[in-house]
């Protein structure tokens, strides 16, 4: 009773919760200093055309403890962080630190009105230690010189799920339920799997769902609304097979209800990942609108102390709604 009260919850999240324009569904690029997770309200890290992480440098340099300073007419900015001084100009490769000129395969830029800046240069130049996990697209800087970006699990065993580590200790909290970092990775794994696609002259869903830790069951609702007011739910519960869709493996389903796409106004998708016998800590939440006028993907918790997190930058809306 539980899991259908949970999948006819996620049935019922009519969402226009979101706040995001958008575009691979892959993790966001995340920064951790000093072992503190960095977030960024208005400017998303990025890997620049020279395969560079660039990130907005006055959070990254607060979180250091170093002053960052802008000047406006030359275009520089200056870090400095005990007794040491990096200076860089945007769109130049050469920098300076204290005083010694060296030099960049890559340039600082500025983007969504914050300055960005290459930040393995930038934190070595400072004395940090920079570590780059490419399997949670994760930057690890640390002052001391101790950087642990894949710490050894204290207690449990580590499995691999569609290519996604997870521990059966370490990457649960003490009520039981998956973590917010580990949730999200599995919600975006789902979300890169969904497909809606036109053959032959009808539509179809379908979709793989990926591998899962064991004694979870995966969510998935779809709400296709129309222009007059009326919709179709597609969810693993109902009465009416034409709009059942399984909970595992893969499927691929006819949405013979959608005879003429330009009736339809928007597509709604809620994802979930939960264990029967705990809450999760969140959904991913998914808006598009047919004429491209609004593309919507954001991480919604459920309590008000987790932040949400959108991928505005990392989710392919081409790639999921071919219709």
């Amino acid at each position: 009773m539980k899991r259908i009260a949970k999948i006819l919850t996620i049935v019922l999240i009519v969402t226009f919760l979101l706040s995001l324009p958008t575009s691979a569904v892959e993790l966001p690029i995340r920064v951790v200093v000093n072992g503190t997770k960095i977030n960024f309200p208005d400017a998303e890290p990025f890997i620049d055309e020279n395969s560079r992480t660039q990130v907005p440098i006055r959070f990254v340099g607060e979180a250091l403890g170093a002053n960052v300073s802008w000047d406006g007419n030359t275009k520089k900015v200056t870090i400095t962080l005990n007794g040491k001084k990096v200076v860089l100009q945007i769109g130049n490769k050469n920098y300076e630190v204290n005083g010694q000129q060296k030099q960049m395969d890559t340039v600082a830029l500025l983007k969504e009105s914050r300055t960005f800046v290459p930040v393995r240069f930038v934190s070595e130049a400072l004395g940090a230690t920079v570590k780059w996990n490419a399997n949670i697209r994760t930057v690890y800087i640390d002052m001391n010189g101790e950087v642990t970006p894949s710490p050894e699990p204290a207690g449990g065993t580590v499995k691999y799920y569609d290519g996604i580590a997870f521990n059966d200790v370490t990457d649960v909290d003490q009520y039981g339920r998956i973590k917010v970092e580990k949730l999200k990775e599995f919600l975006l794994k789902l979300a890169d799997q969904l497909r809606f696609v036109k053959e032959n002259g009808k539509y179809y869903i379908e979709c793989t769902y990926p591998e899962k830790p064991e004694g979870y069951e995966w969510g998935l609702g779809i709400r296709v609304s129309n222009k007059d007011g009326t919709y179709i739910t597609y969810s693993q519960v109902g009465r009416n097979p034409k709009w059942l869709i399984p909970s595992e493996g893969a499927f691929k389903k006819e949405a013979s209800d959608i005879t003429d796409i330009n009736k339809v106004k928007l597509i709604n998708i809620v994802i979930s990942l939960d264990h029967p016998k705990n809450d999760s800590l969140g959904i991913l939440n998914i808006v598009y609108y047919m004429d491209k006028s609004e593309m919507r993907a954001k991480f919604v918790p459920e309590s008000g102390t987790i932040p949400s997190e959108n991928y505005s930058e990392t989710f392919n809306f081409k790639k999921m709604f071919q219709w």
